[in-house]
């Protein structure tokens, strides 16, 4: 879980995607004027869990749980990729705390549908063809990903260190039909649309949205990995977000 320092209010609660960790939003922390709460999801960093069993549900009340440890009662909630399908949620346990959500190129699901459904067709294909080899190659796995000169830890899994881990994550969620269920409608949602995106491609982005009810769409001129490559362009979109 990182911070930045004392900023603006409302609190951005940055919630990273497949594969990453809390460190993808270091850049975009860097050039936020809000303040911010970067959070890892279970199966990461100093969040071990093993990656063959985790569920949206151990995601879900996770990110609740640093909110509460923060003492947040007025925030804006982003998530990025696979988040799409973890913020609503957050969003539904929250309520009044927020003040609007946003869907940074983010994988967001129908009502009762499963998340690897709206997936780019031949990722959707090759996943579901494979699903017993993830789920195998998940099992017992945790992804490591810690910052330089941060010290290891042992778990009951393995050894988290600053290694990679390239393509681990767990498939589990990718197949949970999700729900809508308690999602506060009221609350404002934007969708960030990536233009370059070669995951989850613009021409996705009105079937997410329409998944979602609606929402405000803007374009920025950055591929998947936007948090990364264009920090400064997408901290000023987030930070727009927070006062509007």
């Amino acid at each position: 879980m990182a911070t930045n320092g004392s900023r603006l209010q409302p609190t951005i609660v940055l919630v990273h995607g497949a594969m990453s960790t809390s460190v993808m939003w270091d850049g975009v922390i860097e050039h936020l004027e809000h303040d911010a709460l970067a959070v890892d999801l279970p199966g990461r960093r100093y969040r071990p869990a093993d990656l063959g069993t985790v569920a949206v549900a151990d995601w879900v009340q996770s990110v609740c749980d640093d909110i509460e440890a923060a003492g947040l009662d007025d925030l804006v909630l982003v998530g990025h990729s696979l988040a799409g399908f973890v913020i609503p949620g957050v969003a539904a346990r929250l309520g009044g705390s927020l003040r609007g959500l946003v869907f940074v190129t983010a994988n967001v699901p129908a009502e009762g549908r499963a998340p690897v459904e709206f997936m780019r067709p031949d990722l959707r294909t090759r996943t579901i063809e494979h699903r017993d080899l993830l789920v195998d190659r998940a099992s017992g796995r945790t992804i490591r990903g810690l910052r330089p000169g941060e010290p290891a830890i042992v778990t009951d899994l393995e050894l988290v260190d600053n290694g990679p881990r390239l393509g681990l994550e767990a498939p589990g969620p990718l197949f949970e039909p999700f729900t809508w269920d308690g999602f506060p409608t009221h609350v404002p949602r934007t969708y960030i649309r990536c233009l370059r995106d070669t995951v989850i491609g613009p021409e996705l982005v009105e079937t997410m949205v329409a998944n979602m009810g609606g929402a405000k769409v803007i374009d920025i001129d950055a591929g998947h990995d936007v948090a990364t490559r264009s920090p400064a362009e997408l901290s000023a979109l987030l930070d727009t977000c927070a006062v509007t």
